[in-house]
């Protein structure tokens, strides 16, 4: 579990864990994904980053997040609808999710639904799996109630006239 930070936002001992040394750079990307509960864009990262003046580039964000992705801090996930790569600090354990693709929120889901097809595949397979990564996009129930109110029009729908 992480330690809280000092007074300074130093993120220094939870860092050190994974092999990174702290730079204010580094504890301010940390920060906010610490305090958003679901996946960011490097742009979103950037852009919450510029709104609190914190003068660090968009190449230095991207840098960082690749980092931590490589030292296992973060999980870096495709998202189809915006065609970029989101990150979010990497759960405890052996993690499955759904992640809606219009507010990038986080549901982790609490059971692995894949461990009896696993099974199956290795037996059938004789392949040796040693894990798996589940994601699945959707809407989450406010997104959905938004878009239905917004008239949004959902893949393979028509307009209304």
């Amino acid at each position: 579990m992480m330690r809280h930070k000092n007074e300074a936002g130093n993120y220094g001992e939870y860092l050190h864990q994974y092999g990174l040394k702290s730079t204010r750079p580094r504890n301010h990307v940390l920060r906010i994904l610490i305090n958003h509960h679901g996946v960011l864009t490097a742009e979103d990262i950037y852009r919450k980053l510029a709104d609190e003046n914190c003068c660090i580039n968009f190449s230095t964000v991207y840098r960082i997040l690749e980092m931590f992705t490589e030292k296992g801090l973060v999980e870096k996930s495709f998202l189809p609808d915006a065609r970029k790569y989101g990150f979010a600090l990497r759960s405890l354990g052996h993690t499955h999710r759904l992640i809606c693709l219009r507010c990038h929120r986080i549901v982790e889901i609490s059971h692995c639904p894949l461990s009896v097809f696993e099974q199956k595949l290795e037996g059938e397979t004789d392949f040796q799996i040693v894990g798996h990564n589940l994601e699945l996009y959707g809407y989450c129930p406010e997104c959905k109630k938004a878009m239905h109110g917004s008239q949004e029009v959902k893949a393979g729908e028509e307009k209304k006239t």
